[in-house]
C-alpha cells in the first residue's frame, strides 16, 4: 500500500487512505485474477515506437523529435 499511496501522490498529487486502497483493490481483485489467466493469442503484433532528434531552424536552431513507428515480427 505504501507503494500504491506514494505512486499516486507522486504522479497525480493526491494523497489517499490506505483503507481507500484496501477497498479499491479488493473491489478488483477478481477481475484482475481473470485477466491475469486468460488465453494469450498465438500471435502478438509488435509496434516499435522511437524518436529521431533532428535540429530544425526557425529563426534559432532548437532540436525537434521525429516519430518513428514500425511494425516487428
Amino acid at each position: 500500500m505504501r507503494d500504491i499511496r506514494s505512486h499516486l501522490a507522486q504522479i497525480y498529487g493526491v494523497e489517499v487512505s490506505p483503507d481507500l486502497i484496501s477497498k479499491v483493490t479488493d473491489a478488483v481483485i477478481d477481475e484482475l485474477v481473470t485477466w491475469q489467466n486468460r488465453p494469450l493469442d498465438a500471435i502478438w503484433p509488435i509496434i516499435y515506437i522511437d524518436a529521431l532528434w533532428v535540429k530544425i531552424r526557425s529563426g534559432s536552431v532548437t532540436s525537434k523529435p521525429v516519430y518513428l513507428a514500425r511494425t516487428g515480427r
